[in-house]
């Protein structure tokens, strides 16, 4: 697995946004040049990081040919993810956030599991650690090894482990021409249904292959401020995106989080804050919803009752998913 394509291509791209990870950013990159496949190009995207990450990629670079390091003014995560976008050369590509650190075998398997399917893209499970690189209680095997064709997909989107850009390998051309949205939070919510609209099938993988850390002040555990409401919008284009390709069965899933999130980011806000343009557009996309929910006939005793299984326990929706999925199976 160390040979170059013909091509002279690295079969991955594994993109890695640096911002304020001194603490962390040596134990991601030593993970990913210790991986068992080694045909890969490791691009660390410095976006302007104030401490000692731009030196630290620039030492990963020498000690390593397959580092490639691009140092660029501070705009967001997304626009580092988009920079790497831009300078991908493999067939495949994969993201790695840089405080978090993937198993050894993490692009063995999912490379392994979409030549033998022929999926666009594989999905792995993970887990979280601690600050101290822990792994914390409480980890579900959410993933089985399994074939999924783009309905259940689409399907399974809401929830979290489909939402986010990492803990999975694409192929290329689903990547093509697409951008994370800059200056939004929540960009990876957005653009992963869109990506999901273009991919025929993906296929799970049951190991534990990637490690998320919960670090104290990131960006997921920050207070809540008229910028949240960017929540509301990447579950509405989640919501639009089932909606417009028929899922009427997952449609009550999808519409539960636009509506607790509108009013509870409601109560979080000041009297000013709660008049503003923008949480006009939350309430927009939230009766803008409701609506095609109701013209979509999405609101049964079934589909509720899956929304309220999706909110107490992901294992058990997709769980739920798969079930469903046979018993469609037999009645075509």
């Amino acid at each position: 697995m160390s040979e170059r394509t013909e091509s002279g291509r690295p079969e991955i791209s594994i993109i890695v946004p640096v911002y304020q990870v001194e603490k962390y950013l040596n134990e991601c990159i030593d993970s990913i040049l210790a991986q068992t496949f080694t045909d890969f190009e490791l691009i660390l995207v410095d976006d302007g990081s104030p401490d000692n990450c731009p030196a630290l990629c620039d030492a990963a670079a020498k000690r390593d040919s397959r580092v490639r390091v691009i140092h660029k003014q501070n705009g967001g995560v997304s626009t580092a993810r988009n920079a790497g976008l831009d300078a991908a050369q493999g067939n495949w590509i994969a993201f790695v956030d840089s405080d978090d650190t993937a198993a050894p075998e993490y692009l063995e398997k999912m490379h392994k599991a979409v030549l033998e399917t022929g999926a666009d893209f594989a999905i792995c499970s993970s887990q979280c650690i601690d600050e101290t690189g822990k792994t914390l209680a409480g980890g579900e095997h959410r993933l089985l090894n399994e074939f999924l064709p783009q309905e259940e997909v689409l399907r399974r989107m809401v929830v979290s482990d489909f939402q986010v850009p990492w803990n999975k390998l694409y192929r290329r051309k689903l990547l093509e021409n697409l951008r994370y949205p800059e200056n939004k939070a929540f960009e990876d919510t957005c653009l992963m249904p869109v990506i999901y609209a273009r991919a025929a099938s993906a296929c799970g993988v049951w190991d534990f292959l990637y490690n998320y850390r919960i670090v104290t002040g990131s960006a997921m555990h920050r207070k809540t401020t008229l910028k949240t409401l960017d929540w509301v919008e990447a579950w509405y284009r989640l919501f639009d995106v089932l909606y417009q390709n028929g899922i009427r069965d997952a449609l009550c899933a999808a519409y539960r989080p636009i509506l607790t999130a509108v009013w509870d980011i409601w109560l979080h806000l000041t009297p000013e804050e709660r008049k503003s343009p923008r949480m006009k557009e939350a309430f927009a996309y939230e009766r803008t919803a409701r609506h095609r929910l109701m013209q979509a006939r999405g609101v049964t005793l079934k589909n509720l009752w899956a929304a309220v299984v999706c909110a107490a326990s992901a294992c058990s929706y997709l769980d739920l998913c798969r079930k469903r999925a046979e018993r469609r199976q037999k009645t075509t």
